[in-house]
């Protein structure tokens, strides 16, 4: 909302950002803080830890940390750090004497250049004994895996599992290794941008052939992956995703990640994986960062904001208070914290919010992995540096190791029992229950009744756990996860449908009777079980589960996103006969049973008005009904053969609500057909004039698009000529032949923009409009309108629609037009400030603007703005001129600011902006703007600012309100008869009466006769 923001820009001018020096390990200790109930201590320190990017912790309890002292070393040279050689080590730290602190350091390997990225530890053990470790790291190109073979703690055998990864020397390549419950390695690869082997976007981030001889590659971003152990059975997860740094899975297999945004967007996220999921990053039928407005991507399950997001676990320990458990742990280096995230089942996925679980106050903190300990104690390792990522690092000389407990609690050597693994398969501690499932694997049959007395009496994620182990048992494996599809927990009931549906994956076998025991379930009440099913069918063949496929999609509720994803994936590909049959049948059940006219959930059912929204446990979406059922369906899958039952359902429809949900389907679909289709029910006699502006503006979008071959189509005109006839439909009408570029109205928009007679909406849609369909004489209107504006107060929406389309038209003598009108000053403030913001939007014009600014031309009431605009400036070499020759602290305001990235990286806090919203004394922002339902609407409503405007556009609304007014918030002076002044903006006017708003929020209205003189200004009403 652009009040906090107001408020976040007051106190980052008054304190700045304070960048101190190194803290002492006790000293910024004394900066964290930990959440109620919670102690934090320091646990290691340099000299004996440097630079760790990545830890585990074994079975005993000994910390093992990976060091990255040679960062970004392959690729630049710095000028005060130099490569450390045979640094990039993997150290073991132990606490020997029960102190609390580390006191002993082994070095297991070294020289892993360039720096060691995520680590997943496996020990190795005979007869009772531990006899070697296997460690598991990331080092772009390869998965390479550091071995001790004779119990040593040092490393004598070093090879790559896999090779082929890109984003060499890049923290955005191969990293976040981690043991599912399955005993499968689950790791990240991120975008694999700036690296040493410089890939570029959409270039293979990585291409492997696995160990049984399997070639894998992907070019859709950031990916999470899993193979066995000894490289085989490599899979592809998710896709789509930015930097994701490491993966978790917790007992039940499901995994979830964190994944950065690019910095300044507020875009950081963690996620949930869906199997095959595609998760939206630079999707190119989107502008939006995630894509998540768009069937087949998968939405994230909680927005952090701007940060940079690291290690992060799934806590399944006692140790910490109760609320802990079960839920994501993540670590965020860029915003100094420990977030915690509570996992809720909710319909066929998760929700999630988050809490700060540890905040450093020092700069310098910079928390980058976490590990729990076989005690259920946290330990964070923390980078400690001045900034983290981005081809940059201050320090190869500090690093920390903090350990987070409930309380005070020693260290406790909890350890592994090789004679009673059943106990250790529910520890907290990663590397002892991955040994506990070796151990039981290993021991076969034998471990049978342990295991199945543990998933009979067990806690939930001991069930779990204990099913996976007997899933992986010979001969009877299969039959016990048979069982295990009757049981009363729907999570236990949700894993055995994924093992099953695994093992068909991984077999190959597809015979129809091994779907069968999973199709019992395409009736559960848990709508996580029947995501499964989905799931599991999606190769299925059609001819042996098209009847469950129908049930399945006929249960989904209306609004659930993730049951919807999962709809997509089992049937986006079926074929045309059953899709069909699909829709028929859908429709006749919907038609037979009817549907009220009550408000209904839309797609893409989840918020994406900000980067960083998403759906907490507590939000609600609208209901459903049997029409808007169908139409989601027809949403997601994106196939034509949903037309027909569209049309059904609009012909049998007397919901608004469902119309509209109707309409936006059909303007997503591909086929020209479903534009035939909206054709129609504009022409329709009870469509309303709405809906037609609504139908208006997606014919337009579409035929600039995939619709393009209806633009020339007799029918299209006529509908478009009669939109035009109408007053109340005319300026949509206008704005859409401007979005499709429709040729054959430019003659008529003449004559409408240049007939003083029509409002102004109109005429400036018009003049706007002929600049986006590049007819020619409308250069010389444009020019006239302009020029008609000498003197006047106010230039008004058409005369600064005339200078966008003098702009759009690009004609030689256009930026020397915007400059002479720039520094003319009988012309108006505003066709001033908007020739300013036309002649900067190119490298040139931002040129010639600088040198009027040189050479004292440039008026003093927009050097401001000319700062901002050129410091701000898409382009690099421009944002560089400016500050050579334009400096911000040099002839501007020293109370604004000029270059918005240092204010765009600060992290926000919607509760405290909700409160600054409504109760500032200063900024008063509800007084006359409204933010879903609190507020008073005299201004524009601010719910979605953050689709129209990013970031930078935000910040410069913010400070230079006046920059571009919108026509409905432009302000009038009236002169009343008894000699009073009032300024505000026109509400209405009807029967006599002036409804005014007033920049006090407070509304008015004052007799049409009693005002001597009114005009318009070109200040907004939003101090500035």
């Amino acid at each position: 909302m652009i009040c906090q923001i107001v408020i976040c820009l007051a106190i980052h001018l008054a304190v700045g950002v304070n960048v101190h020096a190194q803290d002492s390990p006790a000293d910024s200790l004394a900066t964290l803080h930990p959440a109620d109930g919670l102690q934090v201590t320091l646990w290691a320190n340099e000299p004996m830890v440097n630079n760790p990017t990545s830890m585990a912790i074994d079975s005993r309890g000994r910390v093992w940390v990976a060091e990255g002292m040679n960062y970004r070393m392959k690729q630049k040279e710095f000028e005060t750090l130099k490569r450390v050689e045979g640094a990039d080590r993997i150290k073991i730290l132990a606490d020997t004497d029960g102190d609390g602190k580390a006191d002993k350091v082994t070095v297991f390997a070294d020289d892993i250049f360039p720096v060691p990225l995520g680590m997943a530890l496996e020990e190795i053990w005979q007869d009772g004994k531990q006899t070697g470790t296997r460690l598991y790291v990331g080092n772009s190109p390869d998965l390479l895996v550091l071995e001790d073979t004779d119990g040593d703690d040092v490393a004598d055998r070093r090879f790559a599992l896999l090779t082929g990864f890109r984003g060499v020397d890049s923290d955005h390549g191969l990293h976040g290794m981690t043991f599912g419950p399955d005993g499968k390695l689950y790791f990240t690869v991120g975008d694999a941008r700036y690296g040493a082997d410089k890939v570029q976007a959409r270039e293979a981030t990585f291409d492997v052939t696995d160990r049984s001889g399997r070639q894998l590659s992907a070019s859709n971003f950031g990916t999470t992956l899993r193979c066995n152990r000894d490289g085989t059975q490599l899979e592809l997860l998710s896709s789509g995703h930015r930097n994701n740094y490491e993966a978790c899975v917790d007992s039940f297999g499901n995994v979830f990640g964190s994944d950065n945004d690019d910095d300044g967007n507020r875009g950081c996220r963690m996620y949930w994986v869906i199997p095959g999921g595609q998760y939206g990053y630079q999707h190119p039928e989107s502008i939006r960062h995630w894509a998540e407005e768009i069937p087949g991507i998968i939405p994230k399950l909680v927005g952090t904001g701007n940060g940079a997001p690291c290690g992060l676990t799934v806590y399944e320990g006692d140790m910490l208070p109760e609320r802990y458990f079960g839920g994501v742990i993540q670590i965020d280096s860029g915003t100094h914290q420990i977030n915690f995230h509570p996992l809720h089942r909710h319909g066929a996925g998760f929700r999630s919010d988050y809490q700060v679980l540890l905040k450093g106050d020092d700069d310098w903190f910079r928390p980058v992995d976490l590990s729990v300990a076989p005690d259920g104690s946290l330990y964070v390792c923390d980078w400690y540096d001045a900034g983290v990522g981005g081809n940059r690092f201050s320090d190869q000389t500090t690093g920390r190791i903090y350990r987070i407990t409930a309380g005070v609690h020693e260290a406790k050597q909890v350890g592994f029992d090789p004679d009673n693994p059943i106990d250790a398969i529910g520890s907290p501690n990663e590397t002892i229950r991955t040994l506990a499932h070796d151990r039981l694997i290993q021991l076969g049959s034998k471990s049978r009744p342990a295991l199945q007395k543990l998933f009979r009496e067990g806690r939930p994620h001991e069930r779990s756990r204990a099913l996976f182990v007997l899933h992986e048992l010979s001969g009877s494996g299969r039959q016990d996860v048979l069982n295990a599809l009757a049981d009363s927990d729907p999570q236990i009931r949700e894993t055995a449908v994924q093992m099953l549906a695994d093992d068909i994956q991984s077999d190959g076998d597809a015979a129809p009777d091994r779907y069968e025991p999973i199709l019992r379930l395409a009736d559960d009440t848990d709508a996580s079980v029947r995501r499964a099913v989905l799931m599991a069918l999606r190769d299925a063949p059609t001819s042996d589960v098209g009847d469950w496929l129908i049930k399945l999609a006929g249960a989904w509720d209306g609004k659930d996103r993730y049951y919807l994803e999962a709809i997509r994936a089992a049937l986006v590909n079926r074929d045309t006969k059953f899709t069909e049959r699909l829709f028929r049948e859908l429709v006749d059940q919907a038609v037979q049973s009817g549907w009220d006219d009550s408000p209904v959930a839309m797609p893409p059912y989840y918020p994406i008005g900000t980067n960083d929204a998403f759906l907490r446990p507590d939000d609600r979406l609208p209901p459903s009904n049997a029409a808007s059922r169908i139409i989601g369906l027809a949403w997601v899958l994106q196939r034509t053969e949903s037309l027909p039952t569209i049309q059904q359902i609009l012909a049998a429809n007397r919901s608004p609500f469902v119309e509209r949900a109707a309409i936006m389907v059909l303007a997503s679909l591909s086929d020209p057909a479903a534009g035939e289709l909206l054709v129609q029910r504009y022409s329709d006699a009870s469509t309303s004039r709405q809906i037609k502006g609504q139908i208006l503006h997606q014919l337009g979008t579409g035929v600039s698009g995939p619709w393009k071959r209806l633009a020339d189509t007799q029918t299209l005109k006529q509908l478009f000529a009669s939109a035009l006839d109408d007053p109340q439909l005319r300026a949509e009408a206008i704005t859409a032949i401007g979005l499709g570029e429709i040729d054959g109205f430019a003659g008529q928009l003449m004559r409408l923009a240049g007939d003083d007679s029509v409002t102004d909406d109109v005429r400036a849609a018009a003049v706007k409009t002929l600049g986006k369909l590049r007819h020619a004489p409308t250069q010389t209107l444009a020019i006239e309108l302009v020029q008609h504006a000498k003197g006047n107060s106010a230039g008004g929406p058409t005369t600064l629609a005339a200078l966008d389309a003098i702009a759009t038209l690009g004609k030689g003598e256009s930026a020397d037009a915007l400059a002479k009108w720039l520094v003319d000053s009988e012309m108006p403030l505003d066709v001033r400030r908007r020739s300013l913001q036309l002649i900067t939007a190119t490298a040139a014009g931002a040129e010639q603007a600088l040198t009027l600014a040189s050479d004292e031309a440039l008026p003093d009431d927009l050097r401001n703005e000319l700062s901002f605009l050129l410091h701000n400036h898409a382009d690099r070499n421009v944002r560089r001129i400016a500050a050579e020759r334009l400096p911000a602290d040099s002839g501007t305001d020293i109370n604004r600011i000029h270059s918005v990235q240092s204010v765009l990286s600060l992290q926000g806090d919607a509760e405290r902006g909700r409160d600054l919203f409504q109760n500032h004394k200063d900024a008063a922002c509800a007084r006359c703007h409204q933010v879903t339902g609190e507020g008073t609407l005299v201004g524009p409503d601010l719910a979605s600012i953050g689709i129209k405007y990013g970031g930078k556009e935000l910040m410069y609304h913010i400070q230079y309100p006046s920059g571009a007014i919108n026509y409905n918030f432009v302000a009038y002076t009236f002169l009343m008869d008894d000699g009073q002044v009032l300024t505000g903006l026109v509400l209405d006017r009807q029967n006599g009466q002036i409804k005014l708003g007033l920049a006090t929020g407070q509304i008015v209205t004052i007799a049409a006769d009693a005002v001597e003189a009114e005009s318009q200004q070109t200040v907004s009403l939003m101090p500035q």
